[in-house]
């Protein structure tokens, strides 16, 4: 991630539909969507003020939004900050935690293990 940039619970549903399909109106991103109005307008204005989000003005009072941090960049900020405070920075203890509670298959945990050889 080029800075780290916090994305809420709340937030991450709208960075979902701008990853899906970005350069949208608020009306468009909102479509379908669960919650009040006014409440994913606030949403939306956090994220640009975060610096997730970029607002450009088509005119007076429509903007169109595209995310300025991709999916992956926050994937990967998200997991590293979870290993860091679930498993001190430990990707071994992660990674033995999830095969442990999760019963990956044989076939999930080669394909982990082909993953980390071509690595």
């Amino acid at each position: 991630m080029k800075k780290q940039i916090q994305i809420a619970d709340a937030e991450l549903p709208i960075m979902k539909v701008l990853w899906e399909k970005d350069n949208l109106t608020s009306p468009e991103i909102f479509a379908g969507m669960d919650g009040n109005i006014s409440t994913l307008k606030t949403l939306l204005q956090r994220l640009v003020a975060k610096g997730a989000v970029r607002a450009t003005e088509i005119n007076s009072r429509t903007f169109r939004y595209s995310p300025i941090i991709t999916r992956d960049e926050y994937t990967n900020a998200s997991c590293k900050s979870f290993m860091q405070k679930v498993f001190d920075g430990s990707a071994e203890k992660m990674l033995l935690n999830f095969v442990k509670e999760d019963k990956i298959s044989r076939k999930d945990l080669q394909k982990l293990l082909d993953m980390i050889e071509e690595e």
